[in-house]
């Protein structure tokens, strides 16, 4: 028999230089894929990054005004792996430098969630991982696999824009993204982008972006099997080789992922809705996902080809005061697309295509409340995206444009709502840092310029979207001031929303805007204070809305939606404080966001936006082994507009979450299980849609990555 080698942790250190001039590049960001561990070089460009498992590591390198790259380092036992970088000076086009869980300088309202980070949180989709985001809200209407629309700084979900590798996720009639039909195994990073983003990304911008970008595994086999309560299962897999050759170097990868829940569970019933328990039923929910991607890398060149299809097939269970044991909602999505890149000097010039076709079935042959439905939605869409940027050591400077053609049609939309869509948008960004002072303890200045055109073809008036961002850098202080506009069209379906009984549409619609989006932020990088090791930043905004569009009730108790003045502010917080030597982690979040009518009329908070949420999440390190403690707090909802009467009271919610790996013969085995409402708590985000009480699930990642094939 033969015997294991003891896995003896190994080290990679290096320096990172311009290349063509040999200068050291200070402050470059390297990032190791599938492990947490980061590192910044130093003013003569040297970094090392320690305690690495032995085995094969992907090695992203970054640096403002320079092409990231990505090379391969092998670690051995207890070996030193030296990986010395050039960098060209080029930026990229479309990545923003974010650290994991952390700002960024450059986009410091920006958090980003990186594959290690999204393997360590053992969440299910993408509304479950963006729950501990300062300014973020998920609202989900029940269980697990039920709808998720998330809100930003007390935003509506149809001001929040979804990019699934640069492609817009939101509704073409409704204007929103489902953030439960978003699978994590096939993404490899997520951004969060907070207030008005319209200057660089257009409609529907308006209160922030969240891009996704999915999986380009390069030399991993892996596979994720899952269980859990509520008749839970998950099935995921991801397969990915590259092959370099003298006309260039290949790759492909493929990545699959389904899940399930039965759903059922029984609840509290409300005071409100008379009191008692009852039994959630029809609340089960299956998504599938295939995510695959082919590229080219030729020197200066570089194509890829990419697709994904997604089904999502649920039970819609209704309110628990009309519930539903019949409805059932169909929503399936296919895409391809293809990308170019041309990297001559200091340009990179990008190139994109994407085609897709999205289909949704809403049907009740015997409903609780009115007659029998089956709606159809049908959308095919074009989007087409090029831009050229240039690099200098000291500024970049982008230009592109984008267009999107949709064709719909749907029988829940009334007659005379438009068969097509199609936005068009030209933009502008110039990036720009200097040092001040003494070059021993400089002050780093850096700003950001973005302006942005943007026309629909159902819209008279031409967009004009702003944005600056100015920040100034000391030591391990930071500064941030940012003023921008963004706006959301209305959505088809607000206007063209098929009457039914006590329901019509309103075609006259304005946009919604937000004119004056001002953030100032503060935060420290990294304190020390003898064992211990602080961040901590603090947020104020300010993000008044012209034209929310809210539905309300008339005299006769029709419902129609109509443009309200709107004010948004408040402040967020965020803190994290490690002790290496105890292995001890905690981060924490606190937000207050007042989100009130401006009219006489009505007052107070808008209906089910909380003005107080808070996170807290403990973790413990012993060997391979971590356990994690996070408790999410969601404040008072009111569920009246102008009115406190039935408020939902505050509700407190705690997970727990234990983990180990091992590696045996190249192989990864990582173990998890999680259990969710620990202490059991009946709780409900809206009133009609319960959470339920406590949950468990267990799952097993098995892992091998692989040297790179010659």
């Amino acid at each position: 028999m033969k015997a294991l080698r003891a896995q003896v942790a190994g080290e990679v250190r290096g320096r990172v230089t311009e290349e063509g001039t040999g200068r050291p590049v200070a402050d470059a960001r390297i990032e190791l894929e599938g492990v947490s561990t980061s590192a910044r070089t130093n003013a003569d460009g040297t970094y090392l990054v320690r305690s690495l498992e032995p085995r094969v590591y992907v090695v992203r390198v970054r640096a403002l005004g320079f092409i990231e790259r990505a090379l391969d380092a092998s670690v051995q036992n207890a070996r030193v792996t030296q990986l010395d970088v050039t960098l060209r000076p080029m930026a990229p086009v479309l990545e923003r430098m974010v650290v994991e869980a952390q700002r960024d300088s450059v986009a410091p309202n920006a958090t980003t969630f990186t594959r290690a980070t999204i393997e360590a949180s053992g969440q299910r989709d993408l509304g479950d991982l963006l729950q501990t985001t300062p300014g973020v809200v998920v609202t989900r209407s029940g269980g697990p696999g039920q709808p998720a629309r998330v809100s930003i700084r007390g935003s509506s979900s149809n001001q929040v824009l979804i990019l699934l590798d640069g492609v817009p996720l939101n509704s073409a009639i409704s204007g929103s993204a489902d953030l439960s039909a978003i699978p994590l195994e096939n993404i490899e990073r997520v951004t969060v982008l907070t207030g008005a983003q319209s200057a660089r990304y257009g409609p529907r911008a308006m209160a922030g972006v969240i891009e996704i970008v999915t999986r380009r595994s390069r030399h991993e086999r892996s596979a994720l099997v899952r269980g859990g309560a509520l008749g839970e299962w998950g099935v995921a897999g991801t397969l990915g080789t590259s092959v370099p050759r003298a006309s260039g170097t290949r790759s492909v990868s493929l990545g699959v992922d389904h899940r399930s829940v039965r759903g059922d569970f029984s609840y509290p019933v409300p005071a409100v809705r008379g009191g008692g328990r009852a039994d959630r039923l029809n609340a089960d929910a299956a998504t599938t996902q295939v995510v695959g991607s082919a590229g080219l890398d030729i020197g200066q060149q570089q194509y890829t080809v990419r697709g994904t299809y997604g089904n999502t097939d649920r039970g819609m269970a209704g309110t628990i005061i009309q519930p539903s044991q019949s409805g059932r909602q169909q929503f399936s999505r296919l895409s391809g697309g293809l990308t170019a890149q041309w990297s001559p000097s200091r340009w990179v010039i990008a190139s994109a295509a994407d085609v897709t076709r999205e289909r949704g079935t809403y049907n009740d042959p015997t409903p609780p409340f009115g007659q029998p439905f089956a709606d159809t939605v049908t959308a095919n869409g074009l989007t087409v995206t090029s831009s050229a940027t240039a690099a200098w050591p000291l500024m970049t400077t982008s230009a592109g444009i984008d267009i999107r053609h949709l064709e719909l049609a749907s029988n829940n939309l009334a007659a005379n709502a438009p068969s097509g869509q199609t936005l068009a948008g030209a933009w502008f960004n110039a990036r720009a840092e200097r040092a001040l002072g003494r070059a021993s303890r400089p002050t780093r200045l850096l700003s950001d310029f973005a302006l942005r055109l943007d026309h629909s073809s159902l819209l008279t008036d031409m967009a004009v979207s702003p944005r600056v961002m100015v920040r100034a850098e000391r030591g391990v202080a930071a500064l941030s001031v940012s003023y921008g506009a963004g706006f959301a069209p209305p959505t088809i379906a607000d206007q063209f929303f098929h009457e039914g009984v006590q329901v019509r549409a309103n075609p006259s619609l304005r946009p919604e805007r937000t004119k004056h989006d001002m953030e100032a932020r503060v935060s420290l990088r990294e304190v020390s204070v003898g064992p211990l090791r602080w961040v901590a930043e603090a947020a104020a905004f300010r993000a008044d809305v012209d034209g929310m569009i809210l539905w309300f009730p008339d005299f006769r108790f029709i419902w129609s939606p109509n443009n309200y003045d709107v004010r948004r502010r408040g402040w967020e917080t965020r803190s994290a404080l490690r002790i290496p030597a105890a292995h001890l982690e905690f981060q924490g979040t606190l937000d207050h966001t007042d989100v009130t009518y401006a009219g006489g009329v009505l007052t107070g908070q808008i209906v089910y936006r909380p003005q107080v949420t808070a996170s807290l999440q403990s973790s413990i390190t012993a060997g391979a082994a971590r356990a994690d403690v996070i408790t999410r707090h969601v404040g008072t909802r009111r569920v009246a507009p102008g009115s406190t009467l039935n408020a939902l009271a505050p509700y407190r919610m705690t997970d727990v979450r234990l983990s180990t790996s091992t590696t045996r013969s190249g192989w990864t085995f990582s173990p998890m299980l999680t259990v969710e409402n620990l202490f059991n708590r009946d709780a409900a985000m809206l009133v009609d849609y319960p959470f339920p009480t406590r949950l468990w699930s267990v799952s097993l990642r098995v892992r091998r990555v692989s040297s790179p094939t010659h």
